[in-house]
């Protein structure tokens, strides 16, 4: 009770203070409370007491202050206490954001701090390629809290640096100019053996006319030399164009875009490991305005040395310990990271560029495991969405075949299909109904295949991810939802062993055969757009270690406010 009254006195004086100072400082923020149960069970495990009850109560408070019409401050503080603390026990306090921005000489807009960035597809950007069927129900409210924890907004990478963004107009030849650039700090050096590593870069675009932007990238890993005793200075750069010609028609838009460029990667005391390589991908698209259909057919051809770990690095690091019942069986062995972990643990999300090669796992996503910034990839895809005048049906459908360009561990290459749908249906907006009434289904195949002479060339890896969802508003503001999701995987693969300086040692054989599922239920009451309390119950069972499979059951409640 004593947090709830201290939300509501929060709130209260948000209001008030918003009230009483105007627009110079606003209060922001959210807080989220959750209280679970949980029972894990293994027929191999007698050691591992079954049953856990957990929780903990969040706030987020931020101050957003603006001292001038062109300057804007904002800090945000992390209150949070595990249920079960007493008088302060287990009440921790950080500092979730904080950054100045504004703009100087009415045309230079800049950022100092914390920045939310990206660039493009193959320099900077946050693929989300472990998440390849967004939910509804249950289940979007775990992918919420993940995403808020991991400050995932729109493919962007949460960094601490600066950035700045000026454009040019011009009355001739060329619309505008625009320039970005940024730079952040990877890690700070131990003045020791760890040297100070930056991350920086940018872009010029260019808008010729209505039909044609052009746009110069380039981005940069650095170590700064003498800032630590070690002297094998490390450099990841890549550079690219962009391109986007558009004619728009009063019934229908087509083009074709793309970017291509090449990546460097060179160490200064071992010139015999330095990379470089190439990447290519183009789309030509076709998008028919009143009946927003879509289709778009695409070429990429990734060179099997290209580095780009502003666009390569993953959200989800599978090397990473889960935090929830991380061992069991009477052997205490780790347990996997499986597809309840991604979406119930935020403590398995990496929130920075990492400079290497991270580990993937092939049951998940094994065609392009690093998003379309996956290196030794060649090939083709086609997609198409449509959404209704009404938006009864909004649907997307994507198609890639490709191949390696390179083979690993042997000159016979793989083959990879990847096929994928996802749909929702608006029930309530046929029938204009008043209640709300939402149902998805998603569905991604994948096929990896290689062909050789001996017994260790040969590939055959197929998995399939089902996710069904339901959503339905039996009265006002109450919901009831539903989810069913599973994966499944049967096959043989090879996958590469590398060492500390991402070089491949040797090959493994990974072999897998099981599935996952997935069931969930509960009911959300919203009490309006931005605050809501859910009740669900799920079941969890997971047969992917044939000798020790699991289930988990779990009742929790969830309470998310955000102001």
């Amino acid at each position: 009770m004593k947090y709830i009254g201290f939300l509501v006195l929060i709130v209260f004086w948000s209001q008030w203070s918003t009230g009483q100072i105007g627009k110079k400082v606003q209060f922001i923020g959210g807080a989220r409370s959750l209280l679970s149960h949980s029972n894990f069970n293994s027929e191999s495990d007698t050691v591992t007491a079954p049953k856990s009850t957990g929780g903990y109560a969040l706030l987020d408070l931020g101050f957003r202050i603006n001292p001038n019409a062109s300057t804007e401050i904002l800090g945000m503080v992390r209150i949070k206490n595990a249920f079960g603390g007493f008088w302060g026990g287990g009440v921790s306090f950080d500092v979730r954001q904080l950054y100045v921005r504004g703009v100087a000489g009415n045309f230079l807009r800049y950022q100092i701090g914390n920045i939310d960035y990206k660039l493009t597809p193959y320099t900077f950007y946050n693929h989300n390629q472990d998440v390849l069927s967004s939910s509804i129900g249950t289940m979007k409210i775990k992918e919420d809290v993940a995403n808020y924890e991991s400050f995932y907004k729109d493919h962007t990478w949460r960094q601490q640096g600066a950035s700045v963004n000026f454009g040019l107009q011009f009355p001739k030849l060329i619309q505008q100019v625009e320039f970005n650039g940024f730079i952040t700090r990877l890690n700070p050096t131990d003045f020791q053996n760890v040297l100070e590593r930056l991350y920086g870069g940018g872009n010029m675009v260019v808008t010729q006319s209505k039909y044609l932007k052009l746009g110069l990238n380039h981005v940069g890993i650095f170590d700064l030399e003498g800032t630590a005793l070690d002297s094998n200075i490390y450099h990841n750069n890549v550079s690219s164009l962009t391109y986007d010609l558009q004619f728009k028609r009063e019934k229908f838009t087509y083009g074709i875009d793309g970017e291509s460029g090449i990546s460097v990667t060179k160490q200064k005391l071992y010139p015999e490991k330095d990379l470089t390589d190439y990447f290519i991908h183009a789309r030509a698209y076709f998008n028919i305005h009143r009946s927003k259909l879509n289709l778009d057919l695409g070429y990429m051809d990734n060179g099997p040395d290209f580095r780009s770990f502003g666009a390569q690095s993953k959200r989800i690091n599978f090397n990473q310990e889960n935090s929830f019942y991380n061992r069991y069986t009477n052997a205490q062995m780790l347990r996997s990271v499986s597809m309840y972990d991604v979406y119930n643990d935020p403590n398995l999300y990496n929130q920075g560029i990492t400079a290497r090669v991270m580990d993937y796992n092939p049951v998940i996503n094994n065609v392009l495991p690093y998003g379309i910034a996956s290196f030794n990839r060649r090939g083709g895809y086609i997609g198409i969405s449509h959404k209704d005048k009404r938006e009864i049906i909004v649907s997307n459908a994507k198609v890639h075949y490709l191949s390696e360009i390179r083979g690993q561990g042997t000159s016979f290459l793989k083959s990879f299909l990847m096929g994928s749908v996802n749909g929702i249906f608006h029930a309530h907006k046929l029938w204009k109904g008043k209640k709300e009434f939402n149902a998805q289904l998603g569905l991604t195949y994948q096929k990896t295949m290689r062909n050789g002479d001996f017994s260790f060339e040969s590939v055959n890896l197929e998995s399939i991810l089902i996710n069904l969802g339901i959503e339905y508003e039996l009265i006002d503001q109450l919901y009831v939802m539903g989810n069913l999701f599973t994966i499944r995987a049967q096959g043989i693969d090879q996958k590469p062993v590398r060492d500390a300086d991402d070089q491949i040692i040797n090959y493994e054989k990974y072999e897998v055969k099981g599935n996952e599922m997935n069931i969930s239920g509960g009911l959300r009451f919203d009490f309006s757009e931005k605050i809501y309390l859910a009740a669900m119950y799920e079941w969890n069972t997971n047969k992917f270690n044939t000798e020790h499979p699991y289930t988990f059951k779990q009742f929790s409640i969830f309470y998310v406010m955000k102001f």
